[in-house]
């Protein structure tokens, strides 16, 4: 089992390196300049940083774009762009978020996610507005197990152009991050989307990433009535994985 443990630290260097390569080639094949990218704070985030920063030192965005956002996120994510000294921008965009709840009546609307979801899509806008300025391509922080469930908002941080972390399941991401030495206070706390007060990814799914990332390796869960979740929300989130269809005339 040490042994095990020990060939899997040994590959991280390795694996490290294929992820700034893809990134680099990504971003020439498709003749741009750079990248740019979300900062949440989060881990997820943090470590995509780190990443793009590794593969374009000198041309590398990040945008910081607090929308009802917590005050400690928001800290989270200047901790990263000081630490590994990140060009970014920084937009407020709460008061153009609560325009939109107001002019379209529906303040007293129960629909709690449906609110939510916008505020992803205003920061999609904001980063592909920057990425022409730029000449730059947008690149996403989700991860496996996040986009096996449609964990994610459609045309919101499911928006983007690279998704370097999109074959890693969340465990193997905690194991990145330790690895490029993001910050402790990142790597310890519950994951969230920041969608709104106290809101974590683990109690919205239902289940633990721990759980879920042993289904993507296995494919097999103890706690049938969890797989049966994740394969519900599997099959009812495809239409987020794949581009619009269209009929064939």
């Amino acid at each position: 089992m040490e042994k095990d443990k020990k060939t899997k630290t040994e590959l991280l260097p390795v694996k490290v390196t294929k992820l700034i390569n893809w990134i680099k080639k990504k971003v020439r094949t498709a003749g741009k300049k750079g990248v740019i990218f979300g900062l949440s704070g989060g881990l997820d985030s943090a470590v995509l940083a780190v990443l793009c920063k590794r593969a374009f030192p000198d041309n590398t965005t990040a945008l910081i774009l607090p929308c009802e956002s917590i005050e400690n996120d928001l800290i989270d994510a200047m901790q990263i762009t000081n630490k590994y000294h990140i060009d970014y921008q920084q937009f407020d965009l709460t008061p153009l978020y609560r325009q939109i709840i107001s002019i379209t009546n529906t303040q007293n609307f129960n629909n709690k996610m449906a609110k939510a979801n916008i505020k992803p899509r205003l920061r999609m806008i904001m980063l592909y507005y920057f990425a022409s300025i730029h000449d730059y391509l947008v690149v996403g922080a989700s991860n496996k197990s996040e986009i096996s469930i449609g964990y994610f908002t459609k045309y919101g941080d499911g928006g983007v152009d690279i998704l370097p972390l999109g074959n890693i399941v969340k465990s193997e991401i905690f194991e990145i991050a330790r690895f490029l030495e993001i910050p402790e206070n990142i790597i310890s706390k519950p994951p969230s989307a920041g969608l709104w007060e106290n809101q974590t990814d683990e109690q919205e799914m239902g289940f633990s990433y721990e759980q879920l990332d042993t289904f993507l390796k296995y494919g097999t869960l103890k706690n049938k009535n969890i797989e049966r979740v994740i394969l519900a929300m599997n099959r009812l989130s495809t239409h987020k994985r794949k581009r619009p269809p269209a009929p064939e005339i």
